[in-house]
């Protein structure tokens, strides 16, 4: 059993340490939220995902270290959804429909800057059930 625990460390160790020194994971665990990969092709999305909401792992660093992005200003200055274009072309967004590692699909607006928020998360906006973890994320910076 020790010997069985002591390889469980030496293997996971790299991992443990990498993701503590990540500042986009540690952001979002500091937050309570939780760090996931989506798959959109051949991209990686990083997100950063509160119950039912989820915004860009980057965009919420950033936030948090008092640098603008284009997905939490949209998210906090949120238009009216029946717009044409969809909830991600009402702010100029491209949609990238990406999957996480269970299959699950999610649309995600890419900005112009990079930065990211899962489509329904902006479309519900601050205030909104689902999105209250968010929206305590958001409350303020670092």
């Amino acid at each position: 059993m020790r010997n069985l625990l002591l390889t469980f460390i030496i293997l996971l160790g790299p991992f443990v340490v990498v993701a503590a020194n990540n500042p986009l994971i540690r952001a979002c665990r500091i937050e309570n939220g939780q760090f996931w990969l989506l798959h959109a092709g051949d991209k990686d999305l990083a997100l950063c995902f509160f119950d039912e909401a989820a915004v860009g792992a980057d965009a919420l660093f950033k936030f948090k270290t008092s640098e603008p992005t284009q997905a939490i200003d949209a998210y906090k200055n949120r238009k009216s959804s029946f717009t044409k274009g969809g909830v991600c072309g009402a702010y100029d967004a491209e949609v990238f429909t990406a999957k996480d590692s269970e299959g699950h699909q999610y649309n995600v607006c890419v900005f112009e800057d990079q930065s990211m928020i899962e489509e329904t998360s902006l479309w519900f906006g601050p205030g909104a059930a689902g999105n209250e973890g968010l929206d305590k994320a958001l409350k303020k910076t670092y």
